[in-house]
């Protein structure tokens, strides 16, 4: 009897290594709402930092960042930007993974803080959250076909899981 074995011990085992977001924000901005809503799009307040610093121009503006370290972390965290959004990120992937296997892409940080994140361009002047995943690559792999897997796959838990859900409202628009 022969086993054959295979480095990916299950096909729905998301290929990403670690997860990243980064909101750079005036002195103005309400902070807590972008804290909170970067802590609902990572799964846990716990990953989320914020840097009270100054600009260039010597005005005071904060680093809010998330990051989720451990693969585990990051394979929970990714299907929380929903079916509809992973779709159209894996129909864009092209220009998106740089040569260390990143994966890039931005939120418009307005509906990020609505409780729908949407994709944005890098042009676009709007505010954003800067995004990007570690890709699991290993020596064989095609890099684009492994972008494609992890998203198509996160999509499928997202599906699964009815993701995003939609933060609760504290009552604040009533």
């Amino acid at each position: 009897m022969s086993f054959i074995v295979s480095r990916r011990p299950n096909t729905m085992t998301l290929p990403i290594h670690r997860l990243e977001w980064t909101v750079h924000a005036s002195g103005v901005s309400d902070i807590d709402v972008i804290a909170d809503s970067l802590s609902w799009l990572i799964g846990d307040e716990e990953f989320v930092d914020v840097e009270k610093t100054k600009s260039y121009h010597h005005t005071p503006m904060y680093i809010v960042h998330a990051e989720a370290k451990k693969r585990s972390e990051a394979r929970r965290s990714l299907p929380r930007l929903g079916k509809s959004l992973l779709d159209e990120l894996s129909t864009s992937i092209e220009g998106r993974i740089d040569e260390e296997n990143w994966l890039h892409l931005r939120l418009k940080l307005d509906d990020l803080v609505c409780g729908n994140p949407t994709l944005t361009s890098p042009h676009n002047p709007c505010e954003s959250v800067k995004g990007r995943m570690k890709l699991e690559v290993y020596p064989g792999d095609v890099v684009e076909e492994v972008a494609h897997r992890l998203l198509t796959e996160a999509a499928e838990i997202a599906t699964k899981k009815n993701l995003p859900e939609i933060p609760n409202s504290d009552g604040a628009n009533d």
